[in-house]
């Protein structure tokens, strides 16, 4: 859930952009035939080209379209609200309905008051707990999925509202079924199985999960906003998933130990149906009638066609060499994304049978990882501005840095003895919140409005799906190492990290080549 600020100038020379060489070789040529005049002149005209085949657009300009923000973080508040209460229900009923354990054994699982006995009865619960937690997270991915194929082209065809509001409709359904569910099982002393909570991704599953929120609102961002402004729009949009999720983390473990957890997933609900009602009243739609797609015959609308559309989007030819660093940067974010899927499945359980730490003072820890990045996040407007000053490639250096952080904090992680460590590790990680919204900065400058939201929309799918493998991959590493070494899952976490850092040093080198032209996508 989150990314970031995506600075962008416009390009300099809609000539050179349009020209007939090879447009995969790169452009030293028309560089040459342009010779050093264009350099001289580049200072007067940046502020006031155009990006990269960014048409002219007029788009709402009331002070509703900055409504997106805080309807984002009211999700993001309530999922995080919920997220770690649903892993520890799913625990407890792990426990009480799978194993047949007492009610009163169970919760003292992940407690203080935890024995020897409690110990070894959580390493037995704990692998039948994440098949369960990863049963959910393959359901999340397959529909999404599947609804993903579809956003781009919806999104383009009736706007970005309405793929909002679906969205918010199915998170809000999800939380009234975990709350029905979490009360039978309050009601009946925990023999309710875990089982159960697969049926409530369901309907967020078929509206579309984070793929369509994700997609819409950067889709919505890049309609209202241009030029620099557009990379503080996606600053202020990942800092509203970074509060989000830091006032849904701060508040549960508290909440949680007052009342009970129906209470909590109840809160998430009423939190988002609340912003859905007011989306619908008060947001108004960033695409304009007459630029959206007319309608299609139906034959363009299955599956195959719009994969194609979507495909030969992402890899048609195009100038310099755009498609390879589009394509680049693309895998840049399914690896990070892979790793936070994975990690996250996986990582509360790893706190608990390492550090024995209980629900609130996970979300204490989580409030704290939240925190880090997300002043680090808002202090990067001000640091993009002052790289902008003395480089021509502050986009690309914020996510250079950002990967080295997330690198050395999973390194850390991997290594910890004592809770203070992991800690550290937060630390380390100060500017992990940069390198989604720059990498999203760079493809928004690569492409023109019209073609964004298949590309982010193709990104959201391969993102959705990359569950399946990850979420798959970091339970197996898990289990396999429960006994001796459970944080080796963070060492790999590394090691991706440090593919994307060599990734992102390929694409400086082909940028190189034509510093002018790339000069507004990277700055």
């Amino acid at each position: 859930m989150n990314e970031e600020p995506h600075a962008h100038e416009n390009l300099v020379a809609k000539a050179q952009r349009y020209g007939d060489g090879d447009p995969e070789i790169g452009s030293t040529s028309s560089e040459e035939s342009l010779g050093g005049s264009i350099t001289s002149v580049v200072p007067a005209i940046t502020e006031t080209t155009e990006l990269p085949g960014d048409p002219p657009t007029s788009n709402p300009q009331t002070l509703c379209i900055y409504l997106l923000e805080p309807f984002i973080l009211i999700l993001l508040f309530a999922y995080n609200f919920s997220s770690t209460v649903l892993k520890n229900e799913v625990i407890y009923q792990s426990c009480t309905a799978g194993f047949g354990y007492p009610d009163s054994v169970c919760r003292l699982l992940g407690t203080k008051n935890a024995t020897n006995d409690t110990k070894r009865i959580e390493e037995q619960v704990q692998p039948y707990a994440a098949r369960v937690t990863l049963a959910m997270r393959i359901v999340e991915c397959f529909i999404p999925a599947f609804c993903g194929l579809f956003a781009g082209s919806w999104a383009d065809r009736y706007g970005r509202k309405p793929l909002l509001m679906c969205s918010f409709l199915g998170y809000g359904l999800q939380y009234l079924i975990s709350a029905g569910i979490a009360y039978c099982a309050g009601q009946t002393h925990g023999l309710v199985s875990p089982w159960w909570y697969v049926l409530s991704i369901v309907p967020l599953s078929c509206l579309g999960s984070s793929v369509t929120y994700s997609v819409a609102a950067v889709c919505f961002i890049g309609d209202v906003s241009e030029g620099r402004v557009r990379s503080y729009r996606l600053i202020a949009y990942e800092l509203a998933i970074y509060v989000g999720l830091l006032l849904g983390s701060f508040g549960s473990g508290y909440v949680y130990e007052e009342t009970d957890s129906y209470i909590v997933f109840s809160i998430s609900a009423v939190s988002i149906l609340t912003a859905l009602f007011l989306m619908a009243a008060l947001l108004p739609e960033s695409l304009p009638i007459r630029n959206r797609t007319q309608a299609a015959p139906s034959t363009d609308t299955s599956v195959l066609s719009l994969l194609k559309s979507s495909w030969s989007t992402c890899t048609k030819p195009r100038e310099h060499m755009n498609r390879f660093i589009l394509l680049t940067i693309m895998v840049v974010l399914l690896l990070t994304a892979f790793v936070s899927d994975g990690s996250n499945s996986v990582f509360y359980k790893f706190m608990r049978i390492k550090f024995h730490w209980t629900v609130k003072q996970f979300t204490e820890y989580e409030t704290v990882s939240i925190l880090v990045p997300a002043v680090a996040g808002s202090g990067g407007v001000l640091f993009i501005w002052s790289l902008r000053k003395c480089t021509k490639s502050a986009v690309l250096w914020l996510a250079f840095v950002s990967l080295l952080s997330h690198c050395s904090s999973s390194l850390m992680k991997a290594f910890a003895l004592v809770s203070w460590q992991i800690y550290v590790a937060i630390g380390l990680g100060v500017f992990k919140s940069l390198v989604n919204p720059m990498c999203r900065t760079m493809i928004t400058n690569l492409l023109p409005a019209d073609e964004r939201g298949k590309i982010f929309a193709l990104l959201g799918v391969l993102q959705a799906l990359s569950p399946l493998i990850s979420s798959t991959l970091y339970v197996a590493i898990y289990t396999r190492t429960l006994d001796s070494a459970p944080g080796v899952f963070n060492v790999f976490s590394a090691f991706l990290y440090g593919t994307g850092i060599i990734l992102l040093g390929i694409v400086w080198c082909k940028k190189s080549r034509n510093q002018v032209y790339y000069e507004p996508v990277f700055k």
